[in-house]
């Protein structure tokens, strides 16, 4: 298969795997006007403390299996030896989210005390997440499976039924009911209950007893499962921790502009969040072709081109979505969204970096670099914080998750060679940097003459980069009239 087809395998998937997220993200933002004027920043304090718990939880309990699967899958054209694989991950994560479920369920008292003295409702608020645990293991797997498959449009349409489902119970209990901060998480649980039957249907054909958990498999998965643990932890330290460190030394309001800046930031996901959703599937579906290497290289240009160019117009755009989406209280969250969206850039370079460990199935660098960037993101924390508060914890994340790509490329490439254009990567990654510190020097005023300077420069911007990479730019329009060609035809 050809380079021009492989790439434009890459870019369809990612195009439908962002599908769901655009369309979610739409909806979430279209919600946000309505939940700032509902909730405070102090409430939305409370919010980011429980919602970064619980993706701590779900990371332990995924225990990095998912990973080990989609290696495992790969390694065999055998549906019952596949079958034994998905169903050693899927009985190990429901029985670990029991456990788990139960243990947070009956600690729920201390875990208030320590974390929210201040919210009296905040020990039950983690009794309903805690019953939530078990349930989502279902519509987890079943996402996966569908990856696995490489049924883009089914996985997107499983994702997208359950945050849409998500979101109407939020409207429901939030803004008509007015539940309080209590109807986000009955929200949870109920529309976790409602997609378990819609997650067994696209299991159906894969899903056994749990005496299809076969040990001998499994160990071979854990073992190489492990170095991913302390790396998927190491995640969670860098990109979501933040809040946690301000909680303990600025206030709760400071940790709620936080999290706003995050959701802003957020939408800069979309695109990440799409290409690292295809990436894996992707990656080794191709790895025994002849012109693998290449499409890895070309695909890391064409990801920081296209990813690199929507990260820094929501970067430079902040303030103004701040300004139509909340209210004057939450503009002080602007440098933090600025900031925090390149790093939903990096993690997508991570992603790509460690391709070549994984192929070798030497992962474990990739933990000790996680490991690694967890203890400066700890130092940082403590340096920045106190320092300048919410930014610094910003700032502490990029800077952290910078060392991730850093490493594992040059680690990687001792593994597993790929031709990547560095400099020219770096140099396109310099000027996206400096495109964002220049639009904080534009005059902000006058709102639409900020939009106007603010289009001037990255249009100057675009026209700097399209000269450097003309082939890519090629490459990528080839690709889009290609798309268009064919629907035509069809």
């Amino acid at each position: 298969m050809s380079l021009f087809v492989q790439i434009k395998k890459l870019l369809s998937d990612s195009a439908i795997y962002g599908l769901s997220g655009v369309l979610t993200r739409f909806i979430s933002v279209f919600l946000t006007p309505i939940y700032t004027r509902i909730y405070t920043p102090d409430d939305y304090g409370v919010i980011s403390i429980l919602t970064n718990g619980y993706i701590l939880v779900s990371i332990i309990l995924v225990f990095s299996l998912d990973a080990s699967t989609a290696r495992w899958y790969f390694d065999t054209d055998s549906r019952e030896r596949r079958k034994k694989v998905i169903n050693t991950w899927i009985w190990f994560y429901f029985f670990s989210s029991l456990f788990f479920g139960a243990l947070l369920f009956f600690s729920a008292d201390f875990l208030q005390q320590r974390f929210l003295p201040n919210e009296e409702e905040g020990a039950w608020f983690i009794q309903l997440i805690s019953l939530c645990l078990p349930m989502t293991v279902w519509t987890t797997v079943a996402v996966n499976v569908l990856r696995f498959e490489l049924e883009a449009k089914k996985s997107v349409a499983l994702s997208l039924i359950q945050s849409l489902v998500l979101i109407g119970f939020n409207v429901l209990f939030v803004v008509i009911l007015r539940w309080g901060l209590s109807g986000i998480y009955y929200a949870q649980l109920v529309s976790t209950l409602i997609l378990i039957p819609l997650a067994y249907y696209f299991l159906r054909n894969w899903i056994g007893s749990p005496s299809w958990f076969d040990s001998s498999l499994f160990r071979g998965m854990f073992k190489f499962a492990v170095p991913f643990i302390p790396a998927s932890l190491g995640y969670w330290v860098v990109n979501l921790s933040g809040v946690f460190f301000l909680n303990e030394l600025m206030d709760q309001r400071e940790v709620g502009l936080y999290q706003i800046g995050i959701s802003i930031a957020s939408v800069a996901g979309l695109a990440t969040t799409a290409f690292q959703q295809a990436w894996p599937p992707f990656a080794f579906s191709i790895l025994h072709q002849p012109n693998a290497k290449q499409v890895f290289a070309v695909s890391l240009q064409v990801y920081l081109l296209l990813v690199g160019m929507f990260c820094t117009f929501i970067s430079v755009f902040s303030l103004e979505a701040l300004k139509i989406l909340t209210t004057p209280d939450y503009y002080e969250a602007t440098l933090v969204a600025s900031i925090l969206t390149f790093n939903a850039l990096l993690l997508g370079l991570g992603s790509i970096s460690t391709l070549g460990a994984t192929i070798e199935k030497k992962t474990t660098p990739v933990g000790l670099i996680h490991l690694l960037s967890s203890l400066v993101l700890v130092g940082l924390n403590f340096l920045l914080i106190p320092w300048i508060g919410k930014e610094g914890a910003a700032l502490a994340v990029c800077f952290s998750q910078l060392l991730i790509p850093a490493y594992m490329f040059w680690k990687s490439q001792q593994y597993y060679f790929i031709p990547f254009d560095f400099l020219k990567n770096s140099v396109i990654l310099l000027i996206f940097i400096g495109v964002v510190f220049a639009s904080y020097w534009l005059p902000s005023e006058s709102f639409f003459l900020s939009v106007i300077l603010k289009l001037i420069l990255l249009s100057f911007a675009t026209g700097l980069i399209s000269l450097m990479i003309k082939k890519e730019l090629l490459l990528v329009k080839n690709l889009v009239f290609s798309r268009f060609k064919a629907s035509s035809i069809e």
